[in-house]
């Protein structure tokens, strides 16, 4: 039955989006405020020229503040509110060294996925607050300004706090980020410098030890048994970031333009980061193994990773260009302690990308191949060594309105160190994997307001966890199919977006998916008050179909394979109502409300059940002065 839902309401869209696709799709979609602030996101591209986003001033997102469920995509969560996530579309690139952070998801500020704003004619900044029951509390706030044309300045911030509905759910989290970028008069020299701060700490209570008493109403949630009382993670990361560049050519005067050929470039960071799990009395019968102490775990993951990457490229975002290119070598120098010792890791990586631009014809590629240096008298590992990263694109339109673009990637990279080396008192283990071999031929497809994108990867040697929470490489070929469709659609003052997904393995034992998922958010907005104010009610709904969803450990902060349960298929639906008077945006909204209609099922991660039915309260203010 939502199947058809589904598919009917995905007809209609279709049925009635040409005689409104263009002009009203555009205007709806960006909905841009006079001041027309524009950002790009780092890591899209090797070179931000196509990335370019309008800062969106509309009442449309306003309600989907949590990072578990963004605009179009969808993450399993454990039942912290700020905690640990797993995104159900697969695709993403984990980081090879991490201390858990993977399993945080958007919570986490990395550099590259930081907003940068431009043309700030005059300061931006915004604040965001929320509360719910069970004293949750979330705040969030960004600022850019240039205080001339050669300065500018920017930070983005956000603190998460809850006592959660269940035993052992509290969370406390905060994360930074700031940067200040200076250029001289004439443009020859730049730098910028970043800092980024990350602070997590939430209890780890391992789900419910019996989900049976759950889907009873009449059990307070906080009297439910779960799994440990006293175990709680904690993260701190620091990341000091200092770019650099020197332009080559003749420098312009008031009559003349700079005539660069190129720029050297220096990046130089510096991150570290540590994990500490604690659990002052754990249950035996959750965990099987005590390496360390019979009565309490504490266990500390550490990473410190410095590097420098130096180059030459002749990009420039303000003026088009036939061909672009960037080639440089970075170097890596990482530390990694797991509790039985302390590792070190010399890297060095050659990398170059180039782009063609025939203005509607445009061929991008490029390659990083990491060589691993060994370090004299250095206790070392012989994971990195010869990992490869080769991508490929073209993107051209077929007609009016209709553009294509194919990719091919190709990774051939050494798994997650966590999964290679770890030493603490649940888990021990020495693994001397496989390379994994992944290739990925993607397209999407864009016509009036449409997007579809689609992908198949073969995966060769991948690195999962088990049952039993331990890591396994599987030697035979997976191939995955992913699709995506989107649609963004305003007529008049009814609206409505979707994204379907659809997911299909070739091993379910291995990499588990569900085959299809769905949301959708319909709207209708009309003015008051000669236009004073705007009102913006609709209700949000999330699909997702049966299927046997991962556990997650505390411990070692993995999301794992399980065979206990098969997830039932879930409809989740928020109702909202969205107000806008002049910058101030507030939203009222009751969240899975169809929990009241049927038993209680709802679980993205085995044994942790989503948040009940719940009334939330937002407000965010724009300033511009």
């Amino acid at each position: 039955m939502i199947y058809r839902i589904l598919l009917s309401i995905t007809f209609l869209t279709v049925m009635f989006s040409d005689s409104y696709a263009q002009n009203k799709d555009a205007e709806w979609m960006q909905n841009t405020d006079s001041t027309h602030i524009i950002y790009t996101i780092p890591n899209k591209t090797a070179f931000s020229i196509r990335d370019t986003s309008v800062l969106d001033t509309s009442l449309h997102y306003v309600q989907r503040y949590n990072a578990k469920w963004g605009e179009y995509d969808m993450s399993a969560s454990t039942m912290t509110v700020g905690g640990p996530l797993k995104d159900l579309y697969f695709g993403s690139q984990k980081s090879q060294f991490s201390i858990g952070e993977n399993a945080l998801g958007k919570n986490y500020y990395y550099s590259e996925d930081m907003p940068r704003y431009g043309h700030v004619k005059v300061p931006y900044s915004e604040v965001f607050y929320t509360m719910a029951s069970n004293e949750e509390n979330y705040l969030k706030g960004a600022l850019a300004a240039e205080a001339s044309d050669r300065l500018y300045y920017g930070l983005r911030f956000h603190s998460q706090s809850t006592m959660g509905f269940m035993t052992n759910t509290q969370t406390r989290n905060a994360s930074f980020d700031g940067i200040v970028a200076y250029t001289t008069n004439n443009k020859r020299y730049g730098y910028e410098v970043e800092y980024v701060y990350n602070k997590f700490h939430f209890g780890e209570n391992g789900g419910l030890s019996d989900d049976t008493y759950y889907d009873s109403t009449q059990f307070d949630r906080q009297v439910l048994a779960v799994n440990l009382n006293e175990a709680s993670n904690s993260v701190k990361a620091h990341n000091v970031i200092a770019n650099q560049f020197l332009n080559i050519g003749k420098t312009g005067t008031d009559s003349t333009k700079n005539k660069f050929i190129g720029k050297l470039y220096l990046n130089t960071s510096y991150a570290s980061r540590r994990r500490e799990y604690i659990d002052k009395n754990w249950d035996t019968s959750y965990y099987e193994n005590a390496f360390v102490d019979t009565i309490q775990s504490f266990d500390s993951l550490v990473i410190n990773d410095f590097g420098l990457d130096f180059g030459f490229s002749n990009f420039y975002s303000d003026r088009h260009q036939y061909f672009i290119f960037n080639i440089g070598a970075k170097y890596n120098n990482r530390h990694y302690y797991d509790g039985g010792g302390s590792f070190f890791f010399n890297y060095l990586t050659p990398h170059a990308d180039v782009v063609f631009d025939f203005y509607k014809v445009l061929l991008e590629g490029g390659f990083r191949y990491q060589m691993k240096m060994d370090g004299a008298g250095a206790q070392t590992l012989s994971m990195g060594a010869n990992d490869l990263n080769v991508y490929s694109v073209v993107k051209f339109p077929l007609i009016k309105y209709f553009i294509l673009d194919a990719g091919l990637k190709m990774d051939i990279v050494s798994p997650e160190i966590a999964a290679t080396k770890l030493h603490t008192n649940h888990f021990v283990w020495d693994n001397a994997f496989d390379k994994q071999k992944n290739i990925e031929i993607n397209s999407h497809l864009e016509y009036k307001g449409f997007r579809l994108e689609a992908a198949v990867h073969n995966v060769t040697d991948y690195v999962y966890f088990d049952t039993l929470v331990h890591p396994q490489q599987f030697a035979d070929n997976i191939q995955i199919l992913t699709a995506k469709f989107k649609k963004r659609l305003m007529i008049r003052s009814v609206g409505t977006d979707l994204m379907l997904m659809y997911q299909q393995s070739s091993n379910e034992e291995i990499i588990r998916l569900p085959q299809f998922v769905a949301r959708g958010n319909f709207f209708f907005t009309f003015p008051l008050f000669k236009g004073a104010l705007k009102i913006h009610p609709g209700f949000d709904v999330a699909f997702i179909s049966s299927y046997y969803g991962d556990n997650y450990n505390p411990a070692v902060m993995q999301f794992h394979n399980q065979n206990e349960v098969k997830l039932d298929q879930q409809l989740y639906v928020d109702v909202y109502v969205n107000f806008k008077i002049k910058r101030a945006r507030v939203f009222l909204k009751y969240e899975n409300i169809a929990s009241h209609l049927n038993k209680y099922h709802y679980f993205l991660v085995s044994h942790y059940p989503q948040q009940d039915a719940t009334l939330k309260i937002g407000l965010t203010w724009r300033f511009f002065d």
